[in-house]
């Protein structure tokens, strides 16, 4: 063979090695940028999921566990009896005032999970939809006339988002981002502005039934205690931020309670 031809042959056959060489490195290139850029992706997102948790999860945890934990102490401890008859001016107004709050900082972080909604997401779609499942139970006790007819503390769900709305102020001048007011500020709002005010007075004055209630009067939040409970659980399911020993159950049972239950066949056992 001669020898033109040969160099020519090894020169295409090095061409063909350099070619597939560089197509080699080139996709290793690729390969190894995408996967740089699905591990920022995840990172990212991981980022925002925290974020998210600190910002919706945490405030409305606590909001959740504040409130129940009121509930409990006015119909399983005595607070408002206690307190509401106290010889103290100061203790009475803080049983009425702190028991307000508590109900307006969790329909505030309602509000504001409400607004931001399209934002939340707990990991996967499912979750998602089941924590706004449990908070509808929420709402729809407090509005419920049909299941407490005599019950204290009804909100119609128009109402829970009024006193949701009058309770945020925005976290910056320059921000769209939202947060409760504090206990001291409420206070203030509550003594001196009329129209903040307005939106308490029933609920205000209605924590004096729940001195010495009547039969039917305290239904309602002995089931708002359960839906706040359950909450909870999906917030915390594992209690690290409220030991179940930290959370106690009502020994009440509201008529609510009592249709839902299986009834018991007679002559049995």
């Amino acid at each position: 063979m001669r020898v033109d031809v040969v160099v020519a042959l090894i020169s295409a056959g090095v061409a063909v090695c350099s070619a597939m060489m560089s197509t080699f490195s080139t996709t290793r290139a690729i390969r190894l940028e995408h996967a740089q850029s699905l591990q920022r992706t995840r990172l990212e997102r991981l980022e925002a999921h925290e974020d998210l948790t600190r910002r919706y999860r945490e405030p409305l945890l606590l909001a959740a566990f504040n409130l129940q934990a009121r509930i409990y102490n006015i119909l399983g401890g005595g607070f408002i009896a206690r307190h509401m008859n106290s010889a103290d001016p100061e203790e009475r107004d803080y049983a009425r005032a702190s028991t307000l709050y508590r109900i307006g900082e969790y329909f505030g972080w309602i509000e504001i999970l409400r607004r931001d909604l399209q934002f939340l997401d707990l990991g996967e779609e499912r979750k998602t939809s089941e924590l706004v499942e449990r908070l509808d139970i929420v709402s729809h006790t407090f509005s419920n006339t049909e299941w407490f007819p005599t019950s204290v503390f009804r909100l119609f769900r128009d109402e829970q988002r009024a006193l949701g709305e009058v309770m945020l102020e925005p976290v910056s001048t320059e921000s769209m981002r939202y947060r409760c007011i504090g206990y001291a500020a409420f206070v203030e709002r509550l003594e001196r502005d009329a129209g903040f005010a307005r939106w308490f007075s029933r609920l205000g004055a209605e924590i004096d039934k729940l001195i010495d209630p009547a039969p039917g009067q305290p239904d309602r939040l002995i089931e708002v205690h359960r839906a706040l409970i359950n909450v909870i659980s999906f917030l915390d399911p594992e209690g690290i931020r409220f030991p179940v020993a930290h959370i106690k159950h009502l020994d009440l049972v509201s008529p609510r309670q009592l249709a839902a239950a299986p009834h018991s066949t007679q002559g049995a056992g």
